[in-house]
């Protein structure tokens, strides 16, 4: 074998001994046990919006409260509020106030239409015998009542007491409502069909803390000019 082949034979076995020592040192030496990529990827953290895809540890304190925004009281509409509260633990003053707007509105509607079935579950007694008496006298007369709100303002809480199981709340109203009554030949003979008039309620909502019944009841109505 002459010089020349020789060489040959050694630059052709150092060219694959650095080709394989630069195999090793990107793929390094495997055990057999080396998870996939695929599955390397599975265990890193989720990019997308949304939070990781694993659950996030336990938290001992439980999940955190939901905020929810407080009205605007006087101290002594507070204290009470918060006597109620603590006699009535499913009590929510925020949803009390939505209901109690809704409800003004339906005891006007009702009695202007009459509808004395509804007007029993919203009133108490003595302003259920009141009402009902006015509606008697206006029927006996002839005559047909039409209550339209055009506007209501937002509804304020201004006072609130415990007594005994008795939970009492004032909320004061003030609204914008087209009123008329009309007699049997359809003349109006009371009000306007189109006159917008400003009136302002301060009505008091009662409810028995230990009854199973949710509802309240309207137990006194005022009227400020």
């Amino acid at each position: 074998m002459d010089t020349i082949e020789i060489f040959d034979i050694l630059l052709l076995a150092a060219i694959a001994g650095f080709i394989l020592f630069r195999l090793w040192s990107v793929l390094g030496t495997r055990t057999g046990s080396e998870r996939s990529p695929e599955t390397q990827n599975a265990d890193a953290p989720a990019r997308r919006t949304g939070g990781p895809s694993a659950p996030l540890p336990a938290n001992d304190k439980g999940p955190a409260p939901i905020a929810r925004p407080t009205l605007s009281l006087p101290a002594p509409v507070q204290r009470g509020v918060a006597e109620i509260s603590a006699a009535d633990r499913s009590f929510d003053a925020e949803g009390f106030m939505r209901g109690a707007l809704a409800a003004h509105e339906r005891v006007v509607e009702c009695f202007a239409a009459g509808d004395r079935a509804e007007l029993k579950q919203l009133l108490g007694p003595e302003v259920y015998a009141a009402f009902d008496g006015a509606i008697t006298a206006r029927q006996t007369g002839g005559l047909t009542a039409t209550s339209v709100f055009v506007k209501q303002e937002t509804p304020q809480l201004v006072s609130a007491a415990l007594k005994g199981r008795s939970a009492e709340i004032g909320v004061r109203y003030e609204s914008e409502i087209i009123q008329f009554s009309k007699n049997a030949a359809g003349d109006v003979v009371e009000g306007s069909e189109s006159a917008v008039k400003r009136v302002i309620d301060r009505w008091t909502w009662v409810r028995d803390v230990k009854s199973g019944d949710p509802n309240w009841k309207l137990a006194d109505t005022d009227y400020e000019d």
